[in-house]
């Protein structure tokens, strides 16, 4: 069985994921994103990246799907500022793994 693969984000970096067959989704401005990633999940995707300038706006619903098998959300860089959101989800998954916060600085 082949799984289905998205990316969604702004469109110059979604022509990285283009370039290798990936199905993309580059947003516009009049697109609601809750409402992109409800629908990628709907049609199946298994492994969903997304830009992280994207994934701050919907925090609420990505942490949704970070507790369940399907999909796997995948937060990369973006265009835009660093807000480091893809670290810190990283972060709690791994807290939340082993106990241990291997981020922390001395």
């Amino acid at each position: 069985m082949k799984a289905k693969i998205a990316a969604f984000g702004e469109k110059d970096i979604m022509l990285i994921f283009k370039a290798i067959g990936i199905e993309v989704f580059p947003v516009s401005k009049n697109l609601k994103f809750d409402e992109q990633l409800e629908k990628l999940v709907r049609e199946g995707y298994a492994v969903i990246f997304i830009t992280e300038t994207v994934a701050v706006q919907m925090d609420a619903l990505i942490k949704k799907y970070m507790n369940k098998t399907l999909p796997s959300i995948v937060i990369i860089p973006g265009l835009g500022e660093k807000q480091n959101y893809a670290v810190d989800l990283l972060r709690q998954a791994i807290v939340k793994a082993t106990g241990v916060d291997l981020f922390i600085e001395n």
